[in-house]
């Protein structure tokens, strides 16, 4: 499996807030803030190459869901794959699983994300670009 760091998720409370702190302390530029997703999820990304995600989850329940208490924590680390389908079959012959049965769309990609207790306490987010 041949693989690249694309990003690291960090759910916030606030992507306003959280994205001052990344461009004005960190010296980060926002290189990308696509439109939300229909569920309210909206995203922004910041810096080159391997890149922070902000994600700010707009249902409440969702967002206490994965985020808490706490104002922001990393909850995934994204690894783009050049054939995420026969990825999936070798993870799932070592044991691994996934939040859904089959991979998603989101924007441009097919994605999964690893179960945690099955990946070594990480979520992994897996994708490839969808082809049209």
């Amino acid at each position: 499996m041949k693989a690249r760091v694309d990003h690291v998720g960090v759910v916030v409370a606030s992507l306003e807030r959280t994205g001052a702190f990344v461009r004005d302390v960190l010296g980060l530029e926002l290189t990308l803030q696509p439109p939300p997703l229909p569920d309210g999820v909206s995203t922004a990304f910041y810096g080159e190459g391997a890149r922070v995600e902000l994600v700010q989850v707009a249902d409440a329940k969702a967002r206490e869901r994965r985020l808490g208490e706490a104002e922001a924590r990393v909850e995934h680390i994204a690894l783009e794959v050049e054939d995420l389908l026969a990825l999936i079959e070798q993870l799932k012959a070592k044991g691994v699983r996934f939040t859904t049965d089959e991979p998603v769309r989101v924007r441009e990609n097919i994605v999964v994300w690893t179960v945690p207790d099955t990946s070594a306490g990480v979520m992994w987010q897996l994708f490839s670009r969808a082809r049209s």
